[in-house]
């Protein structure tokens, strides 16, 4: 049944490959190649004390992941916290990097499912564009645990592992609204295709509401949540606009991007951007000045979270539909504690 599932999803695959291939597509190299990991010898312990989802055969179990960008900081330390999560001595991740490619993502999973993988979580590029993707894991009987972002068919996944997202966006407004005292103009990189991203503009754009001088003139979306996209879109809204006081982005690579532009353009100094992630990037941009704030997410408790969710998952035990990490703001006062 997996096998038949995976044959499924890889014709789909090739399919949207015919329909949608673009020269990137068929010009990008091959990134992200599986990485597998045991679990270190000191969880032994784990093992012997019952603490893991070992399989009755005692091979062990196989959690495959699936993340969308391996370069940004973020999803690196949420591979980590899984890596460490880990209690079986023989069990093991099957990870991948989609490199921000949905088709990839897609032939990710189908692979992972191929493999034998006991459990699959999912940080989706595409919010509702996984479906197809996770009615293959459906089919082939494999639990699936959205991870970073929810997905638009939450039906078809077992458990939901995210920040609150929303939150992160008002704490971000909040702290641009008090370094601008309440009044200008701002724009917004955004990337809308992601629940993540979509609620954090939300949250960011309610509670802005709240400081009737302050006023969005401008909001695009980036191709990907990163620098190199982020950059030409800030440098258009320089362009367009002679006064820009506040920047608002959807994450830490992101703003590497729009500092980077307003640096070029000597506006850096009258412009206060914040973003969200808390990576270690983006308190060296506040340490620096060129950032006033970011939402600090909690990678490693996503990463252990989803991890003791595939255990529970495969022993039986009643899991939450839904796990919600709590959010917090980074700013130059608290940077360093």
């Amino acid at each position: 049944m997996r096998k038949i599932a995976a044959i499924a999803l890889s014709v789909l695959m090739a399919f949207s490959l015919s329909a949608c291939g673009t020269a990137e597509n068929e010009t990008k190299p091959s990134s992200g190649a599986a990485e597998t990991t045991a679990a270190a010898a000191t969880t032994k312990a784990g093992a012997e004390t019952g603490k893991t989802g070992e399989s009755k055969d005692g091979k062990g179990i196989k959690i495959g992941v699936s993340a969308p960008d391996l370069t940004n900081v973020f999803f690196i330390q949420i591979k980590e916290a899984m890596q460490k999560a880990l209690t079986g001595l023989n069990d093991e991740l099957i990870i991948q990097d989609a490199a921000g490619d949905q088709n990839k993502q897609m032939n990710d999973v189908a692979d992972m499912i191929n493999q034998g993988c006991d459990v699959i979580c999912i940080s989706a590029i595409n919010s509702e564009g996984v479906r197809a993707t996770l009615e293959a894991c459906k089919e082939a009987g494999i639990p699936v645990i959205a991870f970073n972002t929810a997905v638009k068919n939450p039906e078809l996944v077992q458990c939901t592992v995210v920040s609150d997202n929303k939150a992160a966006g008002k704490l971000c407004a909040q702290a641009l609204a008090e370094a601008l005292g309440g009044k200008g103009k701002v724009v917004e990189i955004t990337y809308s295709i992601t629940e993540v991203c979509y609620d954090r503009q939300i949250g960011f754009e309610e509670e802005l509401k709240k400081y009737p001088d302050i006023q969005i003139i401008q909001t695009k979306d980036v191709e990907k949540p990163k620098s190199d996209y982020s950059q030409p879109i800030m440098v258009d809204f320089i362009n367009a606009n002679p006064e820009i006081d506040g920047v608002f982005t959807i994450n830490d690579p992101t703003a590497r991007g729009a500092i980077a532009a307003l640096k070029e353009a000597g506006r850096l100094e009258n412009t206060k951007v914040v973003s969200i992630d808390g990576s270690d990037e983006g308190k060296g941009f506040i340490r620096s000045g060129e950032m006033v704030a970011s939402a600090a997410q909690d990678p490693a408790g996503i990463g252990t979270t989803c991890i003791e969710t595939a255990y529970s998952l495969l022993t039986g035990k009643t899991i939450e539909e839904k796990v919600v990490v709590p959010m917090s703001i980074i700013t130059k006062d608290n940077v360093d504690k």
